[in-house]
């Protein structure tokens, strides 16, 4: 499981230079506004940790969408769900929409479960969003990020979120092998309650 978080952590500092970069980009007169304030680490938080990090157009249908990328990390300890996840969709055409979300309030673990035709673990979060340049995807709309992580190394994980109002732009899932999520209880993939 070392080698799987390792590569999670270089992912995610790759794709976290790469949302710096596209923070950067001019509307016009105009700067997007929106930074991601999750820092390149190849750190996990100790205890019960989740991260995650998918560079691509997400697998659901999403009209417009030339890519994305997403990534997060934070704890679940106690059924309460702590951390950050950043996303970045660059349209076809326009500009880049970027959104925060702050990991708040209930976190639900669920090990030893078969999806995507594989056992492994899924962690459901509660989520509110601290910052967005999309005018669609208001500050402090809530939703969810369902995160499933399959047992064994060849992965075949899943991200989906979801809102409840608003933000439907946002509303997307993402597997492939361009996604690599991990779900841990003091480094290792939770594999019991």
């Amino acid at each position: 499981m070392i080698s799987g978080a390792r590569k999670l952590a270089v992912t995610s500092a790759i794709g976290a230079a790469l949302l710096a970069g596209l923070a950067s980009i001019s509307l016009g007169s105009q700067s997007i506004a929106v930074k991601c304030p999750l820092k390149p680490s190849s750190a996990l938080p100790g205890g019960e940790a989740w991260a995650f990090t998918s560079t691509g157009a997400p697998s659901s249908p999403h009209a417009g969408i030339s890519s994305a990328y997403v990534h997060g990390r934070g704890t679940w300890t106690h059924g309460h769900g702590a951390g950050t996840i950043c996303g970045a969709e660059m349209p076809a055409s326009g500009t880049a929409r970027d959104v925060v979300l702050r990991v708040v309030g209930s976190a639900h673990i669920s090990p030893g479960i078969t999806q995507l035709a594989r056992k492994g673990v899924g962690l459901t979060l509660s989520v509110k969003v601290s910052a967005s340049d999309d005018p669609a995807c208001v500050l402090g709309t809530r939703g969810s990020v369902s995160i499933f992580a399959s047992y064994f190394q060849a992965h075949h994980d899943r991200v989906q979120l979801h809102f409840a109002a608003g933000c439907a732009a946002q509303d997307a899932t993402f597997t492939g092998p361009a996604l690599r999520a991990l779900i841990a209880r003091e480094g290792r993939q939770v594999n019991h309650a």
